[in-house]
């Protein structure tokens, strides 16, 4: 495979795989408080501040690029602090979606459960990505 389609293909498995984390905090949030899991409407307006939040503020940290994504010593500072800050932008996106006030609106349970969710399973599949990548490059140069 050449390597341009390889990063791209990389590049699309952690695009999708910080969605389904991103959208797997809505499903639990929303399961948790008895709400339904097939009000999509309810489910995207949820999950719509986190993800434009990440999808806006992440590429700025460099957890997209190959180099940096690859490497657990290059990617966990970036990925902690970036979400860090995406994570507060998330809430008050949230809260300017919910048109309440855009910090003192913030609830400090909701809070430390979105960002300590998203980011600890963030963590967990960046860092599950990072041993499959590691193993596939070992294989296709074994058979080199």
């Amino acid at each position: 495979m050449k390597e341009s389609n390889r990063t791209t293909q990389q590049l699309i498995t952690l695009i999708i795989g910080d969605l389904l984390v991103i959208l797997s905090f809505v499903w639990v949030g929303r399961g948790s408080h008895h709400l339904s899991l097939t009000d999509l409407a309810a489910s995207l307006s949820t999950a719509l501040p986190f993800i434009l939040s990440w999808f806006v503020i992440m590429p700025w940290f460099g957890v997209y690029q190959a180099d940096i994504s690859r490497t657990a010593k290059k990617l966990m500072p970036r990925l902690i602090l970036g979400w860090l800050i995406a994570g507060f932008v998330a809430l008050i996106l949230r809260n300017l979606f919910l048109g309440r006030p855009l910090i003192a609106g913030i609830l400090p349970t909701f809070a430390i459960v979105s960002i300590g969710y998203i980011g600890l399973l963030m963590v967990i599949w960046r860092l599950g990505y990072i041993w499959w990548s590691s193993r596939r490059q070992a294989n296709s140069g074994a058979r080199l």
